[in-house]
């Protein structure tokens, strides 16, 4: 089965079930410091996504960070710029993962995620 449609209310709830359990994995597995791998099945959704509409990739991507941080230890919360490198790990089976099309991906992560966050910069 290559496409199944779904209405859009069942996949927003689809795919919050799926962020809030990968975001688990995030918090759990990271390398603090480092990077943060939302794993191959995010990199998967964020890279269909983005190849049909980027502000909702970008939404996901923010989402995710939002419950990894939500899902990490106090004072110990999953940062942006390791979300970002594990991501690029997670996109190793996409183009986006290549160093060329994973700048812009990183440009427009780094400049739009903070405004999920009421425009914090210290994500």
């Amino acid at each position: 089965m290559d496409g199944v449609e779904v209405p859009l209310r069942t996949f927003d709830h689809l795919l919050t079930g799926f962020i809030r359990n990968e975001a688990a994995d995030v918090a759990i597995y990271r390398v603090e410091g480092e990077s943060a791998n939302p794993g191959d099945a995010f990199g998967n959704v964020f890279a269909w996504l983005w190849e049909r509409e980027k502000d909702s990739a970008v939404t996901a991507f923010a989402g995710l960070l939002a419950e990894a941080r939500k899902q990490s230890d106090e004072g110990d919360e999953v940062r942006l710029e390791e979300l970002i490198k594990g991501l690029r790990l997670a996109l190793h089976r996409s183009r986006l993962g290549q160093k060329d099309e994973f700048h812009e991906v990183e440009r427009i992560l780094r400049d739009q995620v903070p405004g999920h966050f009421g425009g914090r910069t210290d994500l």
